[in-house]
């Protein structure tokens, strides 16, 4: 069936593009964006403001490789690769409020130790998008495309269910490290805003902040606590090309990413910081995404070229230590 071009360009508009959790090395991640035909572009790890339209179902399914720089030090227990696995489905609640469900399967593998596979902790997002036009309002149920030219801004939240497993084990039969386990064992929870400005025809320039707090976990060896992640993207898309039914958009983004670092228990039962854990990471990357109708696919590389690790030389397997990360997602979206 041919979709008539006021409806294709809905239909194209609410792709999103992708979405995951907020990124660590041994938690993976994305971003939540949109684009259409004629309308505003998106990145790859930074996030849209824009919701999905009203009564829309978006699903979407993500890969993300990242393999890891070996050390001497480490050895013979280098971390090899992280694969981050997700799928997600999202709907339009409102023209101005969506709603994500992410399911993730993780796999990581260590050399001498084992991989270790399995479904992560669940999360459920929340995106509240609004625009300023003559003051700030909601985003209304229409928009044309000189309203897309205006600022658009939006609030969203995102919170982990503690469903994951954390206690896998080694075929030696030992515990695998917290990061190697695919589950947080508690609750996390993330806060951000997002804003975008489409510059022109071609180019939108988007950003966005985020905090999320991790709380701590009792295995069954020890007590363990996730650093707290602060990140600050900002991104410019270009649509290349565009004609009816088909866009295509290239997007370079920076990425700051800052971690604390993670907490254990010592000897004395105390929560005490870790040597060689948290930092702060600048990434850059590039990405490419094509749209056909209702289908969308997208393919992104990035890399850290700086970064400020603490005790950088005595980690491995961590943010800034990838060789890169590549991913890869397909969606499709489904007016209801």
């Amino acid at each position: 069936m041919i979709l008539p071009p006021a409806r294709l360009r809905r239909v194209i508009l609410c792709l999103a593009l992708s979405g995951a959790l907020p990124a660590r090395a041994h938690h993976g991640g994305a971003a939540v964006g949109m684009s259409g035909p004629e309308g505003p572009g998106a990145a790859i790890e930074t996030s849209s403001p824009l919701p999905l339209p009203q009564g829309t179902l978006f699903l979407m399914v993500k890969a993300e490789y990242a393999p890891f720089q070996q050390f001497g030090f480490a050895e013979p227990e280098n971390k090899v690769y992280s694969l981050f696995d997700t799928l997600v489905a999202g709907y339009g609640i409102t023209p101005w409020l969506s709603g994500y469900l992410f399911i993730p399967y993780n796999v990581k593998s260590q050399a001498g130790v084992g991989t270790n596979l399995g479904f992560g902790d669940p999360g459920l997002y929340v995106n509240f998008g609004f625009k300023y036009d003559d003051g700030f309002r909601l985003v209304p149920q229409k928009e044309s495309l000189d309203e897309l030219m205006d600022w658009h801004f939006s609030v969203f939240g995102f919170a982990t269910l503690p469903m994951g497993p954390t206690t896998a084990a080694t075929p030696a039969l030992e515990w695998y490290a917290p990061d190697m386990q695919t589950g947080f064992g508690s609750p996390s929870f993330q806060i951000g805003i997002a804003a975008e400005k489409q510059l022109s025809a071609d180019f939108t320039w988007l950003a966005d902040a985020s905090y999320q707090y991790f709380f701590r976990h009792t295995y069954p060896f020890t007590r363990y606590q996730f650093g707290a992640e602060s990140r600050l993207n900002t991104a410019l898309a270009w649509r290349a090309v565009a004609s009816p039914g088909f866009r295509l958009d290239l997007a370079g983004e920076v990425n700051l990413l800052n971690l604390q670092r993670d907490r254990e228990s010592n000897s004395a039962g105390a929560m005490e910081a870790l040597q060689a854990s948290g930092g702060t990471v600048l990434y850059a990357g590039l990405g490419v995404r094509a749209y056909f109708g209702r289908f969308s696919a997208a393919l992104a590389a990035r890399t850290s070229f700086a970064r400020w690790l603490n005790e950088g030389s005595d980690q491995q397997g961590s943010e800034g230590l990838e060789w890169v990360r590549v991913a890869l997602t397909l969606s499709c979206v489904l007016p209801l």
